[in-house]
């Protein structure tokens, strides 16, 4: 055991200084483009031992290191405490929307991650609750007309099992009209760059459309991404720049891990459509009847797990995903879309179950795991150095690859024009040796993960330990 954790913590990093040294061939130049941006959700009350933005500002240089494009804060708007499920609010139960909450800090505080985060080359996206408030927000009392009503009374949503919040008439205008200027509140006076908004499929369409239309930096559009895979045409009518992959991650990756016999042909037919069409099995590929595929052109976000999944589905992602956690990683970050990086999942933090949002877990940054970190490094750099792995306007295509190892190997070739990158995983729990008998790119490619090379000209074998992973990228 000690053997093998040596090992895998000597390749991870042989990996990322093989992969730093590759970038000197100008078409392997890092580029940041929207088609091959990196996510970091931050949770902030438990991102740091402070729980603050202070807090956050402090790792901010880490996370450009990581690799990350866009940092995006779970709400820190003040929250509101009436009817609270827990020993702290959740940060989606808001009760001002254009203050922030004390336990997060000051508004300098904010100013100054803002400015640490631009400085560092990122973007700073804030999260949006356009659904509901908390059980005391301020338009109760002051604008009561804003809410739902049944037989005069306030509502919760769902049925009443969000029992912290509120439900907002989603058809009131000038709700949608207030609302939008809050939002445009954070942009002016915090030059934030963009909105992930929750539960996106709540609201009237009409409030995000006016959003997007109306709330400008600099007299620009700004970022939006839609917590929703339920109404692509949210994305289709340019409300919404990017939506959830949440089928893939809560119907493909995990029901994957989850099946007592993985099923790769499944695994590979979803991989494939995502690639190729933005689309996970089920969607509609002409809502609204208008055109054929409402992602054609665009991105979309992937991920293993957010701040839902550690809630709801039972934990950090070492609990989700088992043995399988380096191979989904791997694909998390070469199949398609944007990927997310959740609150610590870059040193595999171990939640031991679910977290709580109305509770404070802070996470222990003195047990980090190095092999986890490096390997996201390695897999963000590739994400900005090869063209083959774009999504949206440049989008490489996927094409699965035939080996002699089917039910236990998956491979993949990711391309654009010319470019190529050759994805290989492992998820069985024996040492595989294989050949490829689909066509391979000619040439001699390197696998960024161990060093080694291969000329796919001459019909190679491969070997992968159990569940490892290899990425072949041309020399």
């Amino acid at each position: 055991m000690l053997y093998r954790m040596m090992r895998c913590l000597i390749v991870a990093a042989c990996g990322a200084v093989l992969l730093s040294c590759s970038v000197s061939k100008p078409h392997q130049a890092e580029e940041r483009v929207p088609e091959n941006r990196v996510i970091y959700e931050v949770f902030v009350r438990n991102f740091s031992p402070e729980g603050n933005l202070k807090g956050v500002e402090a790792q901010i240089p880490r996370l450009r290191d990581l690799g990350v494009d866009v940092v995006w804060l779970m709400p820190i708007y003040e929250l509101g405490d009436t009817g609270k499920w827990g020993p702290y609010s959740s940060p989606y139960a808001i009760k001002d929307y254009t203050k922030i909450d004390p336990d997060n800090g000051t508004e300098d505080d904010l100013r100054s991650l803002v400015k640490t985060v631009h400085d560092n080359g990122m973007e700073i996206w804030f999260d949006w609750v356009g659904n509901h408030t908390s059980m005391d927000n301020v338009w109760v009392k002051s604008h009561p007309e804003f809410y739902t009503k049944e037989n005069g009374e306030f509502v919760h949503p769902f049925g009443g099992a969000w029992k912290d919040v509120y439900e907002l008439d989603r058809d009131n205008e000038e709700m949608q009209d207030e609302m939008v200027k809050a939002m445009q509140y954070w942009v002016d006076n915090f030059d934030i760059d963009g909105y992930r908004c929750d539960y996106a499929s709540g609201p009237s369409p009409e409030l995000w459309r006016k959003a997007s239309e109306r709330v400008l930096k600099n007299g620009k559009r700004i970022g939006w991404l839609a917590e929703d895979s339920s109404k692509p045409s949210l994305v289709k009518n340019g409300y919404f720049d990017y939506n959830y992959c949440w089928d893939f991650q809560e119907k493909v990756l995990k029901h994957f891990a989850n099946d007592s016999v993985q099923n790769l042909q499944n695994l590979r037919e979803a991989c494939a459509l995502l690639a190729n069409e933005g689309l996970t099995e089920g969607e509609s590929k002409a809502p609204d009847d208008t055109i054929s595929n409402p992602y054609a052109g665009r991105s979309r976000m992937v991920y293993l797990v957010n701040h839902d999944v550690l809630q709801d589905q039972g934990g950090s992602e070492d609990i989700v995903y088992h043995k399988y956690l380096k191979p989904l990683t791997v694909l998390q970050f070469t199949v398609y879309g944007m990927p997310l990086i959740y609150n610590g999942q870059e040193i595999q933090y171990k939640s031991g179950g679910r977290v709580s949002l109305a509770e404070k877990t802070p996470i222990d940054w003195s047990r980090r795991d190095t092999t986890m970190t490096n390997l996201i490094k390695t897999l963000t750099r590739l994400k900005h150095t090869q063209p083959a792995l774009r999504t949206g306007k440049q989008n490489g295509s996927l094409t699965n690859l035939t080996t002699t190892e089917d039910d236990a190997v998956y491979a993949y070739k990711r391309s654009l024009g010319d470019e190529n990158v050759v994805v290989i995983l492992n998820f069985s729990d024996e040492n595989k040796k294989f050949s490829i008998t689909s066509a391979l790119p000619e040439g001699m490619y390197k696998d960024v993960l161990t060093g080694k090379s291969i000329d796919f000209s001459s019909s190679p074998t491969f070997e992968l330990p159990p569940l490892e992973a290899a990425i072949f990228i041309k020399e």
